[in-house]
């Protein structure tokens, strides 16, 4: 029920940013370089701890579902992850899709492997996400972000 509902808000976001026109695109470069920029940025404040980086690349309208279904406003993510118990390192993005569904909106879906260390204990991580960004005034943000951890591969059943 509870991811369900999830992924009914995430889908509800992504409709609502599609439908999101501003009177001028802010684009000033092509905008899926510029994402995946601001993207590589939101990594590297991550693994630096780095609060004010992070919350640079954030909108403030930020909803994070974290892969356990735990919901975080932008405050929230930031300040918990600024509390010292979790930390990250060799974050990497790779199966990369991109969708431009709009000119101020970008999606992007992949995988990250990362290591975390959350309190004294450090593991090896795999996601599978989907991230939203808007163009905010000139400047790429993320709005939505939902990942899960793979549990194995799907087999179809044949008919």
């Amino acid at each position: 029920m509870k991811i369900t509902l999830l992924l009914a808000v995430l889908l509800a976001a992504i409709l609502a940013l599609l439908y999101y026109t501003p009177g001028v695109s802010h684009a000033e470069e092509p905008a899926v370089p510029a994402v995946l920029r601001a993207d590589g940025s939101r990594l590297q404040a991550m693994m630096a701890g780095d609060g004010a980086a992070l919350g640079r690349v954030l909108s403030d309208e930020l909803v994070f579902v974290h892969s356990d279904g735990r919901v975080e406003s932008k405050a929230d993510y930031v300040k918990n992850l600024m509390a010292g118990d979790t930390a990250y390192t060799n974050a990497t993005t790779s199966e990369l899709r991109t969708m431009k569904p709009s000119s101020d909106v970008v999606v992007l879906i992949g995988r990250q492997d990362m290591r975390k260390r959350l309190g004294a204990t450090w593991s090896e991580i795999t996601l599978r996400f989907l991230s939203v960004w808007r163009n905010e005034g000139g400047t790429w943000r993320m709005v939505a972000w939902q990942s899960m951890r793979p549990a194995g591969s799907s087999v179809v059943p044949g008919k």
